[in-house]
C-alpha cells in the first residue's frame, strides 16, 4: 500500500467469525471466510483435521507469535508431515497464518499476535467486529491527522522527534518506539526520542552504526523494511535482544523511525501504511524546522553584524578622535597619555597602557597607562612596573605584530601575575598592538576589554591602524625635537658584529671604511661611504659582500675613495636609527671593530636610546653618552622649513644629489647615474630637483 487511501479498503472489508463447537476460532475478512469454507468442504482431498486444531497448536505456544515448522505442527497433531504442510499452506494462502522461507529449503509459519488476540475474544455477532475495526481505523486516522498538525507547528528538531515517537505509539500501538538521528562525526544513528514505557521494560535504546546494523543498512538504502523475526537476519546488532519484529522507517538524510515488538510478525499492512505516512510527515517536519533554524540563524547573524557595524562605527570614531587629539601632543609622554586616556575612558575598554623595552632585554617596563574611570596606572597589572619575558607585550615588540588574547583566564602562556592583575581590573580579553614606524618599534599598546572573545576582526584592524599612527607621530615628534630642540642625547657605541655590512666590508678591504650618509629608498638603502687606503679592486671586493647589491666610485682624493653602495634593506641596520629619529654623526669600521655615534632627541632617555642601538646592533657596547647643546645652529630653522615644503621624493632626490657630488665642480656623478641609483627616469630626476631647488631658494629668500 502506498498511503492512507488504501486503508479503508483493507479495514472496511466485512469481517466474519468462524466458530467450531461453540469455540471462537478466528475473526476473518469475509472473502477469506468463503475461501476457508471452500477449501475445507467435502471433495477437497483434505484429512479430517480441522483448521481449528491447526490454529490451536499456535495458540498454545508460551510466547505468542512463535514460528513453527511443518514437522513441529505434524508432531503436535499426530498427522503426517505432508498433511500438516498442506494445512499450513492453505491457512497462509487464506491470510490466516503468516509464513516466510528460512534457509535454502525450510519454511516457518506463525499466527500474528493481532489475529490471535481477535481469535481469543468473546463470541460476537457478525456485525460487531466490523464496527470495531471501523472505529480503530477512524481513531488511527484521527491520531495521524493530529500528529501531522502538531509536526507542522513544531519549533525544533527535539519537538519533532518527541511528537513523532508519541504518534507512533498511539497509531501503531506498541510500547517500544524510538527515533534515531544521524551523527556524521560518529557515523552512527543516535537515539534522541523514545517511549518511556519501552525504556522501562527493555532498557535504554542503543546507538546503531551506519555500517554493520540492520537499522544502519535501511538508513543507507532509504527504503523501509518490516522484519517479522530479526533473529533470523545476519546483521542483527544485538543477537541477545528480546525484540523479534521491527518496522524501520527511514527519514531521508535525518535518520530512522523505529517501532519494535517482542512478538514475531507484530506488524500488518495497516501498520506499515500508517507508519510510512507518519515517517513522510516527520521528514517534512524536520526539513521545515531546519529551514526555520537557518532563517533564525541568518536573522541572528544579521542582527549581530548590525550590532558589530554599529559598534565598529563608534570605535572608528573613537580612533579618529584619538588621532586628532595626538596633533596637540608635543612630547612622547603626552602622546602615550593621550592615547591611553582616550581608549580607557571610552565605553568599550576598561584600561589601556603602553609597555616598552627595559634597559635589560629580559623585561618590559610600563611607560604610561590609564584604567577605567581615567585613573592613572602606576605599575603593570600584577607587577611592580617591570614584567619579565616571555610575555605578549615583549613578543609584539620583538615581532612587530599584534597579539590577541580573547580569554585571559584560559591563556596558558600569559604570566600568572599579569593574568591576575588584568582580571582584577575587570579585563577578560586584551589586544597588544605594536607602536611602530616602518621597522622601528617604539613599544606596544595594550587595550583591555571587559568581555571574552570581544575583539572582532575589524576592531583589531582599527586598533592596529591606531598603533601605526601613534608610531608615526612618535617618529615625527622625535624628528621635530631633534630638529628644533636646543639639546640632544649623543651616544657612542662600539660594535664587534662582523655581520654588519660595513664591518665585513672593512675586513675584506683591509682598510678603514666610514658611512657618510644614508638615503632610504622603497626596498633598498643607498649609503655613501669613504674608504681610506683602499685596494685597486675595491669595487669588486665590495660587490662580494652579501649585503651589497651595487657599488660604484664617485670620486677619488689621494688615498681615499668616495663610493655609492646600494645595501639590502634587511641588512642596512643604520636605517633603523634614522627611522627612530636619530642623526648618525659617525659610523666607522677598521681592524675588526666598529664605532657609531648617534644623536637622539632630548626627550629620549639614554636608556631608550641604547635600547634602539642594541635593537639595530645586538653587540653594541656603550663607550660614552652625553647631552650636547645644539642651540647654536642657524640652519635649523631653514632645515625645518625646507623639510615642511619638500615632498619625500623631492627631498630624497636632493639629498642623494648632494651626497653623490652632483653639485661639485666638476660633478662626481652624472644625472643618469644618479637617476639609475634611485631607480627613476632622468626626466623624473630633473623634475624633482627643479622643484626642490625652487622651494629651497624660496625658503632662503622669502622675507
Amino acid at each position: 500500500m502506498e498511503g492512507t487511501d488504501s486503508i479503508p479498503a483493507v479495514c472496511g472489508e466485512p469481517v466474519f467469525r468462524i466458530d467450531t463447537d461453540r469455540e471462537t476460532v478466528l475473526r476473518l475478512p469475509l472473502t477469506a471466510y468463503f475461501s476457508f469454507v471452500a477449501d475445507n468442504s467435502p471433495g477437497r482431498g483434505m484429512t479430517t483435521i480441522a483448521p481449528r486444531e491447526v490454529l490451536a497448536v499456535f495458540e498454545r505456544q508460551e510466547r505468542p507469535g512463535t514460528p513453527l515448522t511443518a514437522p513441529e505442527v505434524a508432531e503436535a497433531l499426530g498427522c503426517p508431515r505432508r498433511t500438516a504442510h498442506e494445512k499450513l499452506t492453505r491457512l497462509a494462502e487464506q491470510d490466516v497464518l503468516a509464513t516466510k522461507k528460512v534457509g535454502a529449503r525450510g519454511r516457518v509459519w506463525w499466527l500474528p499476535v493481532s489475529r490471535q488476540s481477535a481469535a481469543s475474544g468473546h463470541r460476537l455477532t457478525a456485525g460487531t467486529p466490523h464496527r470495531q475495526a471501523e472505529n480503530a481505523r477512524e481513531q488511527a486516522l484521527r491520531d495521524l491527522h493530529d500528529a501531522t498538525r502538531q509536526l507542522m507547528h513544531a519549533e525544533s528538531r527535539d519537538d519533532v522527534c518527541h511528537i513523532a515517537v508519541d504518534a507512533a505509539r498511539r497509531i501503531i500501538g506498541l510500547r517500544l518506539s524510538g527515533l534515531w538521528l544521524y551523527t556524521p562525526e560518529r557515523e552512527a544513528l543516535e537515539p534522541v526520542a523514545w517511549t518511556e514505557p519501552g525504556v522501562e521494560e527493555y532498557g535504554e535504546p542503543p546507538s546503531f552504526p551506519v555500517e554493520g546494523s540492520l537499522v544502519g543498512r535501511i538508513f543507507r538504502d532509504g527504503d523501509y523494511r518490516v522484519y517479522d523475526d530479526i533473529t533470523t537476519e545476519e546483521e542483527v546488532y544485538d543477537p541477545e535482544t528480546r525484540v523479534r519484529s521491527e518496522l524501520v522507517l527511514p527519514l531521508g538524510e535525518y535518520g530512522v523511525l523505529n517501532a519494535s515488538s517482542t512478538e514475531v510478525g507484530a506488524f500488518d499492512e495497516i501498520d506499515v501504511s500508517l507508519g510510512r505516512v507518519l515517517a513522510a510527515n516527520v521528514q517534512t517536519a524536520l526539513q521545515r524546522v531546519d529551514q526555520l533554524e537557518k532563517r533564525r540563524a541568518r536573522r541572528r547573524e544579521l542582527e549581530r553584524q548590525r550590532d558589530e557595524l554599529a559598534t565598529l562605527n563608534r570605535i572608528n570614531v573613537l580612533v579618529e578622535d584619538t588621532i586628532e587629539a595626538l596633533v596637540d601632543a608635543a612630547t612622547r609622554s603626552e602622546i602615550g597619555e593621550t592615547v591611553c586616556e582616550q581608549l580607557a575612558t571610552s565605553e568599550f575598554y576598561v584600561g589601556a597602557w603602553i609597555g616598552e623595552r627595559d634597559s635589560s632585554p629580559e623585561s618590559v617596563v610600563l611607560r604610561t597607562g590609564v584604567g577605567e574611570g581615567g585613573e592613572s596606572i602606576e605599575s603593570l597589572p600584577g607587577a611592580d612596573g617591570v614584567l619579565p619575558v616571555p610575555n605578549p607585550v615583549a613578543t609584539a615588540i620583538e615581532d612587530n605584530a599584534p597579539r590577541l588574547i580573547q580569554r585571559l583566564e584560559d591563556h596558558e602562556r600569559l604570566p600568572d601575575r599579569l593574568r591576575t592583575g588584568l582580571v582584577s581590573n575587570g579585563a577578560h580579553a586584551c589586544l597588544v598592538v605594536p607602536l611602530a614606524y616602518a621597522d622601528t618599534v617604539f613599544g606596544a599598546l595594550v587595550v583591555e576589554k571587559p568581555t571574552p572573545d570581544g575583539f572582532g576582526d575589524r576592531e583589531q584592524t582599527a586598533l592596529e591602524t591606531l598603533g601605526r599612527v601613534v608610531g608615526f607621530v612618535i617618529n615625527a615628534t622625535n624628528n621635530r625635537q631633534l630638529l628644533l630642540g636646543e639639546t640632544a642625547v649623543e651616544l657612542r657605541v662600539a660594535i664587534r658584529d662582523t655581520e654588519t655590512w660595513f664591518q665585513h666590508a672593512a675586513e675584506r678591504l683591509d682598510a678603514t671604511l666610514g658611512v657618510e650618509g644614508v638615503v632610504p629608498t622603497d626596498d633598498e638603502v643607498i649609503e655613501y661611504v669613504t674608504v681610506t687606503d683602499a685596494p685597486d679592486d675595491a669595487v669588486a671586493t665590495l660587490l662580494d659582500v652579501p649585503a651589497v647589491t651595487d657599488a660604484r666610485v664617485i670620486a677619488t682624493d689621494s688615498d681615499r675613495l668616495f663610493l655609492q653602495c646600494t645595501i639590502r634593506e634587511a641588512q642596512a641596520a643604520l636605517r633603523v636609527l634614522t627611522e627612530y629619529g636619530a642623526t648618525i654623526r659617525t659610523a666607522r669600521a677598521a681592524d675588526g671593530t666598529g664605532t657609531i655615534t648617534a644623536r637622539f632627541p632630548a626627550a629620549t632617555s639614554p636608556r631608550d636610546a641604547m635600547t634602539v642601538l642594541e635593537g639595530a646592533f645586538p653587540t653594541a657596547e656603550l663607550i660614552s653618552k652625553r647631552i650636547v647643546d645644539v642651540s647654536d645652529r642657524s640652519a635649523a630653522g631653514i632645515s625645518r622649513r625646507v623639510a615642511d615644503r619638500l615632498t619625500d621624493k623631492q627631498l630624497t632626490a636632493l639629498r642623494a644629489a648632494f651626497l653623490a657630488g652632483y653639485y661639485n665642480a666638476p660633478r662626481d656623478t652624472t644625472a643618469r647615474e644618479l637617476a639609475d641609483s634611485l631607480d627613476i627616469a632622468p626626466s623624473t630626476l630633473y623634475q624633482h630637483l627643479q622643484a626642490a631647488h625652487r622651494k629651497l631658494l624660496a625658503t632662503v629668500f622669502d622675507g
